[in-house]
């Protein structure tokens, strides 16, 4: 179980700091930003990338999500109740579970999702979404 945790955690904590990268102009792995959008972004209704404000507040619930992982398999303990513990896990596991399956549908947010991005997330983002998932989902059960 902690190998579990640790692996969603590094991957979490890699991803938080690739946006905390990109709310500072990081434009990898494009070499503009209209490019790095439909790389990692792929809406059609959006031309520039997000703030720094809100692309920090996303790495900081990405990198908190990890942490919640370390925290449900005990690796990291908080000073918090274990209804707390039990439900982020729960919470934790139906988001990256919906998120994976939401790449999936015909019909949806992502179902507009412009190139690269749809590729790239039908391949790679969205397998590893539900890896996630179930890793959230193996922690709850071998708690």
């Amino acid at each position: 179980m902690n190998i579990i945790a640790i692996f969603i955690a590094a991957i979490l904590f890699i991803t938080a700091l690739i946006h905390v990268g990109w709310g500072f102009g990081m434009l990898w792995p494009a070499t503009d930003e209209q490019t790095l959008i439909k790389t990692v972004i792929g809406s059609p209704n959006i031309t520039t990338m997000p703030s720094l404000g809100l692309t920090l507040f996303v790495a900081a619930g990405i990198a908190g999500a990890g942490l919640c992982a370390l925290w449900g398999a005990r690796v990291v303990n908080l000073p918090l109740p274990e209804w707390m513990r039990l439900t982020s896990l729960i919470v934790l596991a139906v988001i990256f579970t919906v998120r994976g399956i939401m790449t999936y549908l015909p019909i949806g947010p992502l179902s507009t999702s412009l190139e690269p991005f749809k590729t790239l997330d039908q391949t790679y983002f969205a397998p590893l979404i539900l890896v996630i998932a179930a890793g959230y989902i193996s922690i709850l059960i071998l708690r």
